[in-house]
């Protein structure tokens, strides 16, 4: 009969493969502060005391996807509120949320939203302004 080695045991290897919460939350405040920057997932993974293939395993079993996907998700989302809410072009949003230029977010943005950011911004945008009725004639803004 073998001893139980509860560094051998399955459970306790998938309970080390995630990350903690000091460690996620450092991931994530580093990806969301360098979007507009090179950030490698090695300078990542380094950040968090981890190799860079322990911390891509262990960030996708806390968040469900890749480092790569979840900063991905996190630029197109700035990118969407950006464009409903401000009046930045489309090439200025696409620097702002790291992509290389206009053309490559363009086609970072169809080929994950199924329509362009242009398209997108006007379908989605607020309007500016709204027209109301006045009791002697119709005001626009």
């Amino acid at each position: 009969m073998t001893a139980f080695t509860p560094s051998l045991h399955p459970e306790s290897m998938l309970e080390r493969v995630a990350l903690s919460p000091w460690q996620e939350r450092r991931a994530k405040d580093l990806m969301s502060s360098q979007m507009d920057k090179g950030l490698s997932i090695a300078r990542i993974a380094a950040e968090c005391s981890l190799s860079r293939s322990h911390f891509s395993r262990a960030f996708k079993k806390n968040t469900g996807l890749s480092p790569r996907d979840w900063f991905l998700q996190m630029r197109l989302d700035k990118a969407k509120a950006l464009l409903g809410d401000s009046i930045l072009s489309i090439s200025q949003i696409s620097l702002d949320c790291g992509f290389a230029d206009q053309s490559h977010f363009t086609r970072v943005f169809t080929r994950v939203v199924g329509v362009t950011p242009f398209s997108w911004r006007r379908t989605m945008a607020r309007p500016a302004c709204t027209v109301r009725l006045a009791p002697q004639s119709l005001h626009a803004c």
